[in-house]
Formats: C-alpha cells, sequence, structure tokens
C-alpha cells in the first residue's frame, strides 16, 4: 500500500519555505550592496548677490569656477545676480558672460527712453531735447512710478535667452535656477521659478523708484533686494550640500557714501536686507567677496575695470574651487557629464502673433510699424529691429515679447505693448551768445488730428521769441509715406560786425516759414522726399552800420532731398553720420526793401544789378563721427551752399559763423560769430578731435576751412576768398543739455572770439 507525504494542518509546504528562503538571501545580498555603494554626490549650489554694475564682478568667479571645471547644480541670484547667474544657469560659459558684458552700451540699456539711433527719422529733430517731459493724462500731468522702463534692456534679454525660448521652467535650464523679487502690496519675497526668464530678471533688478516695477504671474514685482538681496537659504532648499556664495553688495551706506538720492533709495530698500544677510552668509561653505572699493551700483562706466577686478578675485579663489573637486572626485568619483544641451536656436518659425495691453486702433499700429509676416523665420536681432521700429515712433511706452512653442519646431509671437501717453509737455532752456537767454515749452499729442499722427506747438520765450507748429502724418498700409508740416514764426534781433570785427550794427530780422515735406522712408534713419516752403523775411535796422537791409521779401521754394541720421546721441556723439541734402528752386520772389550802407540808399528792388528772377537753391550738411579709441572720437564735417544764378545781396545769402544752428541759411563755420559773412556760395570742411574726460566732459578742438564767393554775384562783386579757424570747446553733458565754453580764433577775425551755448536751440526743421 503507497503512502504520499501530506502536510499537517498549518504547516507550510517545502516549495514555499524554498521560496522564502531565496527572497531572503536576496534582500539581504541587496542590503549589503546598498552598505558598500559610496552615497551619492553632493549637490553644489551657486548664489550671486544683487549689486548693480559691482554684479559685474560675479563674471569673474564664473571663470573660475569653469576653470576649475566644478559642477554647479542650482544658482541663485538677485537683481544683477540674478541677471549674470540666470546666464550661467542657461548654459552660458564664464568666458562668454564676459564677452556678452564687454560688448554692451550700458548708458543704452540703463535709460528711461529710446535712444536717438532708434527712433524713426521724423521724430529726431525733436528728440532728446528737453530737460524734462513729463506725459499729460486725463488733463494732468501723470509721474512714472519708475524712472527707468529700459525697452533696450528688455530686448537685450529676449536676444540673449531666445535661444531658450523653450524652457518656462527654470529647472530644465542647464543649471537649475530661481531668482528672487519682492511683492510690491504685501513686501514678501517671492522666488521666481518658471514663466518668462527675461520678466523674471528684469522683476528681479526693478529697484523702487528708479526701475518701473513688473507684472508677473498676477503680482507687481520690484527688485529682490529689498527683502533678500544674497538668497542663499533659497539655494539650500533647492538641494544644495555645498554652497559657494558671491557677494558684490557695499553693504549699508555711510553718511559719508550717501552721494546720490539714487543711493538714498537703495539704502532705504536695503534696511530688511542687512538685517537678513548676516543669517545667509552663515550658510554658505565658500564665501567670495569682492574689494570693490568706491565702485557703486551704478558705476556702469567702469563696466571694464570692475570685471577685471572680478577676474583677479575669481583667480585668488581658484585653488580653492580646484581642492573641492578634487576632493569630491576623490570621494565620490568624477561628476556626472551635463545633460546634452540641445543646440541653440539661431531663427524660430512664427506661426501667429497676439498683442495684449492696447486697444483695436493702437494694436493696428503697432502691427503696422512691426511689418512682421506669420509663417516665416525670424530671428532674435530681427524681432528687436522690428519692435525698435515700432517703439521708435514714440507711439508706445513699452513693447516687449515672449515665444510661446506651438509645435516641435515653431512658436507664437505675443507682444506685450503700453501706449504712449495721448499728450506730453517738454520745457528746456537755451543760452546762446547770439540769441541769448530762452525758456522753451513744447506740447505733443499723439493721434490727436487723425490715426498715427504727431502734432505739436512749441514756443521759445526769451530775448528772441520764436514759435513752431508741427504736424507729422503716417500714410499707407506700410507706413513708409511720411507728410510733414510745419509752421515756424520768430524774431531775432541780429549785430553786424566791422571788417575789424567790432560790433558795429545791429537790425531785428522777423522771419516766417511755412513748409509742406512728403517723405519716402527708405529705412528707420534714411528718407528721400519733395518740399515747398513759403518763406517771409522783414529786415528792419536798428543801428545801421555796413550792408543792410530795410524792407521785407517773400518767395516760394521748392526742393527734393535726402535725410539720414545714425548718430548714437543728441549730444556730444560718438559714432554715426548724419546727412541733409536739398536741391530747389526759388521763385516767385515779392521784394520791396532798400538797400543801405550806413544811411545811405545805395539800391532798392529796382536797382538794375539786381534780379529777383527765378533761382537755384542748393544746401549741403554731411557729419560723420568715428570712434577711435573708447574716449576719443573723431569729427569729420563738409558743409555747403550754394546759389546758382543769384544776383541779390543779404535777404538770401548764406550766412557764416557760429558753432549752432540758430538761423536761416546758416553754414556754422568754428572762428567767426554768427553773422559773421554773408555769401551767396560757400563750402566748408572740417576736423573735430573728440576727449571725454569723463563719461559727462569733454574737450573738443576743431579746425576747418571756408572757400566762399566761388560763384559771381554782380549786385555784390567780389573775387572767391579762402577763410581758415579753428575753437577749441570744454562742454559738459548736463540735465540741462549740452553746456559749452569756447574759444575761438580765425584769420578772417584775427582776433579771439569767446563763444558760449546751453542747451540745445531751438532750430529749423
Amino acid at each position: 500500500m503507497k503512502h504520499s507525504y501530506q502536510p499537517a494542518a498549518g504547516s507550510i509546504p517545502l516549495q514555499r519555505w524554498l521560496g522564502l528562503l531565496l527572497l531572503a538571501l536576496l534582500l539581504l545580498g541587496a542590503s549589503a550592496a546598498r552598505a558598500q555603494a559610496p552615497p551619492q554626490r553632493p549637490r553644489i549650489g551657486l548664489t550671486l548677490s544683487g549689486g548693480g554694475a559691482r554684479g559685474l564682478a560675479h563674471i569673474g568667479l564664473l571663470k573660475a569656477l569653469d576653470s576649475a571645471q566644478v559642477r554647479v547644480d542650482y544658482v541663485t541670484g538677485t537683481s544683477m545676480g540674478a541677471v549674470v547667474g540666470s546666464l550661467y544657469a542657461a548654459g552660458y560659459s564664464g568666458a562668454e558672460i564676459e564677452q556678452i558684458a564687454q560688448g554692451l552700451d550700458w548708458d543704452a540699456l540703463l535709460t528711461n527712453s529710446a535712444q536717438l539711433s532708434t527712433i524713426t527719422l521724423p521724430g529726431k529733430d525733436d528728440f532728446g531735447r528737453y530737460l524734462v517731459e513729463l506725459p499729460v493724462v486725463k488733463g494732468k500731468f501723470q509721474l512714472p512710478n519708475g524712472v527707468i522702463e529700459s525697452e533696450e534692456l528688455w530686448l537685450k534679454l529676449s536676444e540673449l535667452f531666445f535661444p531658450y525660448y523653450r524652457t518656462k521652467d527654470f529647472s530644465q535650464f542647464k543649471r537649475e535656477f530661481r531668482c528672487v523679487a519682492t511683492d510690491i502690496i504685501s513686501g514678501e519675497p517671492q522666488v521666481l521659478r518658471s514663466g518668462e526668464v527675461v520678466a523674471a530678471i528684469r522683476a528681479s533688478m526693478a529697484i523702487p523708484s528708479v526701475f518701473t516695477p513688473v507684472q508677473y504671474q498676477g503680482r507687481r514685482l520690484v527688485d529682490g533686494g529689498v527683502v533678500r538681496n544674497f538668497p542663499v537659504s533659497e539655494v539650500k532648499a533647492m538641494g544644495a550640500d555645498v554652497i559657494i556664495g558671491s557677494n558684490v553688495s557695499a553693504g549699508a551706506y555711510t553718511e559719508a557714501s550717501l552721494r546720490s538720492p539714487v543711493d538714498v533709495l537703495l539704502q532705504i530698500s536695503s534696511f530688511k536686507d542687512n538685517a537678513d544677510f548676516q543669517a545667509q552668509k552663515a550658510l554658505c561653505d565658500i564665501y567670495v567677496d569682492y574689494p570693490l572699493g568706491d565702485y557703486s551700483s551704478g558705476s556702469f562706466s567702469a563696466a571694464a575695470p570692475i570685471t577685471a577686478l572680478g577676474v583677479r578675485r575669481g583667480r585668488a579663489v581658484f585653488a580653492q574651487l580646484k581642492a573641492l573637486r578634487d576632493s569630491l572626485d576623490a570621494r565620490y568619483g568624477p561628476a556626472p557629464a551635463y545633460p546634452p544641451a540641445a543646440p541653440r536656436a539661431d531663427s524660430v518659425y512664427i506661426e501667429d502673433y497676439a498683442v495684449r495691453g492696447l486697444a483695436p486702433a493702437a494694436e493696428a499700429l503697432l502691427l503696422r510699424q512691426l511689418r512682421l509676416q506669420p509663417r516665416r523665420y525670424y530671428s532674435a536681432l530681427q524681432l528687436s529691429d522690428a519692435i525698435r521700429d515700432a517703439f521708435g515712433t514714440r507711439a508706445f511706452r513699452k513693447i516687449t515679447y515672449s515665444l510661446l512653442p506651438a509645435s516641435d519646431s515653431s512658436a507664437r509671437l505675443m507682444l506685450d505693448a503700453e501706449p504712449a501717453p495721448a499728450a506730453r509737455i517738454g520745457l528746456g532752456l537755451h543760452y546762446n551768445s547770439l540769441t541769448g537767454i530762452g525758456l522753451i515749452g513744447s506740447l505733443t499729442v499723439q493721434d490727436k488730428l487723425a490715426p498715427a499722427s504727431t502734432s505739436q506747438v512749441a514756443v521759445n520765450i526769451g530775448e528772441n521769441p520764436r514759435l513752431r507748429l508741427k504736424h507729422v502724418q503716417y500714410l499707407g498700409r506700410q507706413q513708409r509715406l511720411v507728410g510733414r508740416l510745419l509752421a515756424q514764426g520768430e524774431r531775432v534781433s541780429i549785430t553786424t560786425y566791422s571788417t575789424s570785427f567790432k560790433k558795429a550794427g545791429l537790425y531785428t530780422q522777423s522771419y516766417v516759414l511755412a513748409n509742406a515735406q512728403l517723405l519716402r522712408l527708405l529705412d528707420r534713419n534714411r528718407a528721400v522726399g519733395l518740399g515747398t516752403r513759403y518763406e517771409y523775411g522783414r529786415f528792419t535796422p536798428e543801428i545801421t552800420s555796413r550792408l543792410q537791409l530795410d524792407g521785407r521779401i517773400r518767395l516760394l521754394n521748392s526742393y527734393v532731398f535726402y535725410e539720414a541720421n545714425t548718430l548714437n546721441a543728441v549730444a556730444y556723439p560718438t559714432y554715426g553720420r548724419k546727412i541733409e541734402v536739398e536741391y530747389g528752386w526759388v521763385y516767385q520772389q515779392r521784394p520791396a526793401f532798400k538797400l543801405l550802407s550806413d544811411t545811405v540808399v545805395i539800391g532798392t528792388e529796382q536797382s538794375a544789378n539786381l534780379s529777383f528772377r527765378p533761382y537755384e537753391h542748393s544746401r549741403l550738411n554731411v557729419e560723420q563721427y568715428l570712434p577711435l579709441t573708447k574716449r576719443a572720437t573723431l569729427q569729420l564735417q563738409v558743409q555747403g551752399g550754394v546759389n546758382r544764378r543769384y544776383r541779390q545781396a543779404i535777404a538770401n545769402d548764406f550766412v557764416i559763423g557760429g558753432l549752432n544752428g540758430v538761423l536761416r541759411n546758416q553754414l556754422t563755420f568754428a572762428g567767426l560769430p554768427e553773422t559773421g559773412l554773408y555769401t551767396g556760395s560757400a563750402l566748408a570742411g572740417l576736423v573735430g578731435y573728440q576727449y571725454a574726460l569723463s563719461p559727462k566732459i569733454f574737450l573738443t578742438a576743431k579746425a576747418n576751412v571756408l572757400y566762399y564767393g566761388f560763384i559771381s554775384n554782380q549786385a555784390r562783386p567780389q573775387s572767391a576768398r579762402l577763410a581758415y579757424g579753428g575753437a577749441l570747446s570744454l562742454g559738459l553733458n548736463s540735465f540741462l543739455g549740452p553746456i559749452d565754453v569756447s574759444l575761438m580764433y580765425s584769420d578772417v577775425a584775427k582776433k579771439l572770439l569767446p563763444y558760449f551755448n546751453i542747451g540745445f536751440p531751438f532750430g529749423y526743421h
């Protein structure tokens, strides 16, 4: 009889015993393996403090980290530390960031308005010429909540982060990134970790009352330095085990170091942070500070020496950084490589676009000015240039953009814009040796008389009053055609000189101009066009001497012209070109005057040697500024004026002299006062050397030659002549505008002549 094994009730089958035994052995083996495996390599965090221009010193530490091959996993920063840190987090090397910083025009980036080179040509003649421009909203002055909007800074940051437009989660950068801003309503710190990185950085550096606040993810944000200028605890919270802190802050200001209103604002805004700093510093494993001395947060003119000082400091801590890497490698093995970086995009396919923040009419104007087409590839520079074209019309207070990924290879362009105030009032001051002192005021309105238009009334109140009315109208779908209407009236007292260039006479010139032009814009800075001007002149001797007019003349002048202006500044430009060429025909003259020598009448409009038949009238002005060094600029200028078939005197002559254009038909000439010479034909060439003694103080030497009277004129027969002259000027680029004190000499005057100018003249356009 066979028996089979039957387990007792509650016993475990042999197969299950074996299975449990095998599982236990596996668990023990895994536990032993874990006990023998080295611990996970510590993560390294980097924190960069705020500090304005001083923050450029951080670059030296970044270069040292790269040289020591320290693998940084997390980056946090505030203000300028957020700017530098975000670039490093995204994937730029320390050397690349240094190269970027060296190529930036900090004056252009940190300004409250567009630069002259970005203004569309019809608006250049009035741009940057006032002490202050105040927006008017609903009949009241509107003071900005920050001095600097920094349109150019927005665009430059957008260009730098264009290759990373798909990254909306800052943890997906090469190195995880966070920056700190302050909620202006609650006063609490906000750690920004996702969204548009450009807006996040701009919010982190929005110093209260200096930069305008930034709307970001439903909050109104300002500089993170108000609450935490050195965000070390934030990088620790990200998971950093080893923390490297780089601090460029000058700390609290002393009574002696409070040297400007900006310093006072920074001191007030940093009260809370000063108490927090010591706690943040204690969290650092490696702490780096910099001997930046008297460099302040606003010392952007010293960007190069600050960066160089940071590089030297980086070299000093290189051995410490390398020892950190070596010790980690020895214990944990080589650091893992960063995840492979996606190729940096140099262009993006724009499927479509949308505009936020504008009414329908303003949105249509913006899109016409941008001239962007959907379903095309655009580079960052092309997008920036398009936005500058629109911003240069001064119809918009701000234009920024972001790119939203629409597919694996395309994006949607999102434009955020704010319209410019409907009206603005400008106030200025001008003093000149000829025209005396004058208070200048203007009222400019946008789109009041017609869409896409600018209208202005301006007045000069002083010894020589002037009034100007101007209207600029953009025409056509592409806004390439521009109508420009100008009416101007003035009364100017003009001194005449004896042959030895002593003041000898005085007369009053009353002048009325009505000018209509049609321009075709070739690009933002160039235009061709045609126009007709009506001119009325009334000449009244007050103290007669030499050759003078007593009477009036009316005329029409039709002409074609070419204009170009790529100068980088209104006062003391350092590069760029300005060209004004005009050729026309003067006709329908209606004179009624007496020609006087002292008090003796020597001719009238009926005199046989005078003619008022139509004649050709042409003018030329070409200025070129070439940077020789960072401080030195070479200036070249050619001016010309020719009245061909012209048989008159005084009334329609070219007026030679002075260093600033303040009179009708004037050609400037260093060495002569305004109205130093009258002639029907002249050609002048100038070479100048401008040297910046400081960012605001300039020493300028000019030498010029004049060839005049080379077209015969029976009304005033004389042979062609040459004249030489020069001037030495000390200039200050002040809040009043340029202030120039000059000494001039020429072989015509044969004496040293002083010349003074303050501010911008109420000129002719």
